[in-house]
């Protein structure tokens, strides 16, 4: 389930690292699970940062992906998400994302039919690698069950919100329950989405 995003360009956005520093992101980079992303957080609602992709859990002792998806079905239930929900979330933004599907072996390229970034629901966290004291900023995907046209390629999709809907999900006064039906009821459309086949890497 989208194990490779494109970045893509954000020409007006720079981003504040975690020393402090600013730059502007590298255009149109790719990212797998374990790279940085693009995020917003609630905690820093007016800054773009990068964070790893991935959550890590405190007796990690290295670094992996096991914790990149949160199912939305599960927000409530299993327990690394239940202490996120209603306290940690962020947008990831993202230009594309990829989807192998194994039966036909083909890869798809999913953007937005209008050309805009996707807004992809998260959560995030901080972690401490207790063998080098280092803050690792981290953050997940949400995924829910796809729309008509996601459900012809692949079982998922990341939960997808319009800008407009972003200050919901990072208002810290709304609890797990409603900010989980507010996902189900803005669930991204069919027809808001272009998804081709690729070809030798290529759309």
């Amino acid at each position: 389930m989208c194990g490779r995003v494109l970045i893509g360009e954000n020409k007006d956005t720079v981003i504040t690292g975690r020393d402090g520093r600013k730059y502007q992101p590298k255009p149109n980079g790719t990212g797998n699970p374990g790279s940085m992303l693009p995020v917003v957080t609630d905690a820093m609602p007016d800054k773009v940062q990068y964070y790893r992709w991935g959550l890590l859990t405190p007796d990690d002792d290295k670094i992996h992906s096991k914790h990149k998806h949160a199912r939305i079905e599960s927000l409530n239930t299993v327990p690394l998400w239940r202490e996120l929900i209603g306290h940690k979330h962020c947008i990831i933004k993202v230009q594309a994302f990829f989807e192998y599907n194994r039966e036909q072996e083909v890869m798809y390229k999913i953007e937005r039919a209008d050309g805009e970034h996707f807004y992809i629901a998260g959560l995030w966290d901080i972690w401490l690698d207790i063998k080098t004291n280092v803050l690792l900023p981290t953050c997940a995907m949400i995924t829910m069950p796809p729309n008509s046209a996601m459900a012809q390629i692949h079982d998922r999709m990341p939960a997808m919100l319009e800008r407009s809907e972003v200050k919901t999900w990072l208002n810290g006064n709304i609890g797990p329950s409603q900010r989980i039906q507010h996902l189900y009821d803005h669930a991204c459309p069919s027809e808001r989405l272009k998804i081709s086949v690729q070809r030798d890497g290529k759309a």
